[in-house]
């Protein structure tokens, strides 16, 4: 289903459902919001006069699983893990997409944390409470044996499927060369997780997975912060959430939980895992943006403004990933 089809009928369902959201039928808009968009994904800004929410959807198994997962988690997570508000859950009528409603978060994205060490303190922090969590970690589904199994799972299935994506569309802005070179660097960085040590342990603790991903981390106007992208959630490997925050020194109170999961802090071989994935999440950066500009095929008056987005960070990040590892 194309964007076309699909705003009517997320404006009309709305219209509907304005009275119990206590939202005035005759100043209602929603607007799609190209940049937290993917594929089988999409997201709108739901408001009026006076309010305003945003709405996450997606229109496959997975995605359906991973936002109803945050959605059912969703008082949890706004207690402990600084989450907006979940509202409710939402099924777009005659469509495959159904997702959750959240309060919308009016606030400034950080994109780099080096720049707010304040905020990369205490987040970090949270961090370890999240990964030291007994009883979140009791509600999430099983996890992937080993640290190296989530890494292919999530990250190496991810990109290479990209890749593959990228290579049959061709897009203009990247060459067939470059396409291979990208290829042969994630087989490179997946050799070396394969063959270190420190990802045979298991992955068994809660990880935020999507850390400073576009738009999941946000400060109000009046200093409160809000982390967002939680359908990402699952059991896994906590040093994929620490290589995407800069280096600051944790404390832990280890009277707050006494959960093995507190070895995520202590854990010997994690430095390792984390300069590893590092690497990876570099790389990644390059590749994602290949994916989000096929997405915005699908889009229409957007189109254009969000694929030339998609190039712009792919070239950046292209361009970083080739200085660090030459």
């Amino acid at each position: 289903m194309i964007l076309s089809e699909l705003i009517p009928r997320v404006t009309a369902q709305f219209r509907m459902l304005a009275a119990g959201l206590a939202l005035d039928p005759a100043t209602l808009t929603v607007r799609h919001v190209a940049e937290r968009a993917a594929a089988s994904r999409a997201s709108f800004s739901i408001a009026d006069a006076g309010a305003r929410f945003d709405l996450e959807l997606a229109a496959d198994p997975a995605g359906h699983a991973a936002l109803r997962r945050w959605h059912d988690l969703g008082a949890t997570l706004a207690t402990r893990y600084h989450a907006p508000r979940i509202c409710g859950w939402l099924e777009i009528v005659d469509t495959p997409y159904a997702g959750l409603l959240r309060e919308h978060v009016d606030g400034v994205v950080v994109r780099d944390l080096s720049e707010a060490p304040d905020l990369a303190r205490v987040l970090t922090t949270m961090i370890g409470r999240l990964h030291a969590d007994r009883d979140l970690a009791s509600r999430l589904p099983g996890p992937a044996p080993t640290c190296c199994e989530a890494y292919l799972v999530d990250q190496f299935v991810r990109c290479t499927a990209s890749l593959r994506a990228a290579r049959a569309a061709g897009p203009a802005f990247v060459d067939t060369a470059t396409l291979a070179w990208l290829a042969a660097e994630v087989d490179r960085v997946t050799a070396q997780v394969r063959a270190s040590n420190s990802f045979a342990v298991p992955a068994d603790l809660p990880v935020h997975g999507a850390l400073l991903r576009p738009g999941n981390l946000c400060v109000t106007p009046a200093g409160a912060w809000y982390v967002l992208g939680w359908d990402a959630l699952r059991l896994g490997d906590p040093a994929l959430d620490l290589a995407a925050l800069p280096p600051v020194t944790v404390t832990i109170d280890p009277r707050a939980d006494t959960m093995q999961a507190t070895r995520a802090i202590r854990e010997p071989w994690l430095s390792d895992r984390i300069a590893l994935l590092r690497r990876a999440r570099s790389l990644a950066a390059a590749i994602d943006p290949l994916a989000d500009w096929l997405a915005a095929a699908a889009w229409d008056e957007p189109r254009e403004r969000a694929q030339a987005r998609a190039e712009r960070a792919h070239a950046a990040a292209l361009l970083s990933y080739r200085q660090d590892h030459p």
